[in-house]
């Protein structure tokens, strides 16, 4: 379709980009999300400008003069809950630069929280709740008829305001078919500033990443994708998620390609198809990607493994059955995570197991049976580790909430001191913590680390003597490093 007097769109990716922590170092992944909203305005005829601020290295006056000299109608961000302060700083500078553009924010934070950040963001003129592709096309078409406020009711999927307050025009359908949507627009940013490297032998593969589908079948309690993209899962066709992969092998020469799908494996049958499609066409590519144990048994890991699979992750969270039955709703027996851990040793598949502290109810023995398991598979996998955090919408907020250890009045778009972060090391997401002291925490994560080189509270010193705002602040940290000093210099 082409507009006689199509709508402009300028799309930001902030300085900080998306990434965690840990990869910030030396790697950088371009946020697919928000290609795929500028690929489908592409699509549709409309110009689109995304301008890639983390890898271009501008700051927000640059961003600013990027936005004068495009002059487009509609400036977008995506917003995650770890950025979240950042976008809303970055948005209050463009709406007081440019008051007349409309401000358009959509992501995984303003699913989970739109209503809240239209309450308290008056910078932001609308929120995308949802899959955004189709949103965003009534949106141009709004701005395109004259941009009439009361046009904005016969959106679905939008938060708007109306006589200064929020509201939600009613939630958008999902995509059923997400076959016709094109590729995310990684040929409108300088791929070649994205640093992504993944090992494979002695050698570093360029790698970029890729997600062929949308949705999570499983309800674990600290989880929001089940509430962004829903629990019943929306895959590419195998053929489809093939035209990707090629793709991105020629256009940008990806040697490995990182599925960022929630459940790889989620379809056995599906996943079955794309593992042998990748065998006969013989495309020469590895593939890194996440998995759930209890859907997956040594025949299928063989055929992942023969198409291409270097790398798997996995969540086992909690040492304690009973945390992960009767808490996470991870329904995973012990034997399954040993029997993965043997079957991915056999295969010459590298694999991270992701562990969690503090979850509701969990006692100080059943965090060191989470010690002692990871003891006996770390010497066949990595392991990562990290306190649990609370997401909005998701059954462990409403369980904060409930045991008053998440402020009633909490708003996700004030910094509330009354909730506690770890910006240094876990991006600034509260933390929840109900029985264990920080003593504990510390303990907990530098026994781990003990004797591995990871954890290191040194290299991260100057991140967390910036982020000390309090008393409490100072507190909390000198009970971690008590405990790295504790574990590190005493052996205790």
């Amino acid at each position: 379709m082409t507009k006689t007097n199509p709508v402009k769109t300028h799309l930001i990716i902030p300085p900080s980009g998306y990434l965690a922590q840990r990869w910030k170092e030396h790697n950088t992944m371009p946020p697919l999300g928000i290609l795929s909203i500028a690929s489908t305005l592409e699509t549709s005829g409309r110009p689109v400008q995304v301008t890639a601020a983390e890898v271009l290295g501008l700051k927000t006056r640059d961003i600013l003069r990027e936005i004068a000299a495009y002059d487009a109608d509609l400036v977008g961000m995506s917003i995650t809950t770890e950025n979240r302060f950042e976008i809303f700083e970055l948005a209050a500078a463009i709406k007081d630069a440019f008051p007349g553009k409309t401000v358009v924010i959509g992501g995984p934070h303003a699913t989970m929280a739109g209503l809240d950040m239209m309450a308290h963001v008056p910078a932001v003129d609308l929120a995308v709740v949802g899959e955004g592709e189709r949103t965003i096309l009534d949106i141009a078409a709004w701005r395109e008829a004259g941009g009439d406020p009361a046009g904005l009711e016969r959106i679905s999927g939008v938060i708007h305001r109306r006589d200064g307050r929020p509201r939600f025009t009613g939630a958008r359908a999902m995509i059923e078919d997400i076959d016709p949507l094109p590729f995310p627009g990684k040929h409108l940013i300088p791929m070649e500033r994205y640093d992504f490297r993944w090992p494979v032998g002695d050698r570093l593969l360029r790698a970029t990443n890729i997600i062929t589908s949308r949705g999570c079948p499983f309800n674990c309690n600290f989880c929001s994708t089940p509430h962004n993209w829903g629990r019943h899962v929306r895959g590419y066709s195998p053929r489809r998620a093939l035209d990707e992969i090629r793709w991105n092998r020629d256009r940008f020469g990806a040697e490995v390609l990182w599925f960022f799908d929630d459940t790889f494996n989620y379809s056995r049958r599906r996943t079955e198809e794309l593992c042998r499609l990748l065998i006969r066409e013989k495309l020469g590519i590895r593939f890194v990607a996440e998995v759930r144990i209890d859907a997956l048994d040594y025949d299928l890991l063989a055929l992942m493994r023969e198409a291409g699979v270097q790398y798997v992750s996995f969540g086992v969270e909690a040492g304690s059955e009973r945390v992960r039955r009767e808490i996470i709703h991870k329904n995973i027996r012990d034997e399954q995570v040993h029997q993965t851990v043997d079957w991915v040793s056999r295969l010459g598949i590298q694999a991270t197991a992701f562990f969690i502290f503090s979850h509701p109810s969990e006692t100080w023995a059943e965090a060191q049976e989470s010690l002692r398991f990871i003891e006996s598979i770390r010497d066949r996998v990595d392991i990562t580790v990290s306190i649990l955090h609370i997401y909005p919408g998701t059954e462990l907020e409403a369980y904060a909430k409930e045991k008053k250890l998440m402020p009633a009045d909490f708003s996700w778009a004030r910094r509330d001191r009354r909730m506690e972060t770890l910006p240094a090391a876990q991006g600034d997401v509260p933390l929840f913590r109900e029985r264990f002291t920080w003593g504990q925490i510390g303990e907990l994560l530098f026994k781990w680390s003990a004797g591995s080189g990871k954890g290191s509270l040194w290299k991260k010193l100057p991140d967390v003597l910036r982020s000390i705002r309090s008393w409490r602040d100072l507190g909390k940290y000198a009970a971690l490093g008590l405990a790295y000093l504790r574990i590190k210099l005493l052996g205790r």
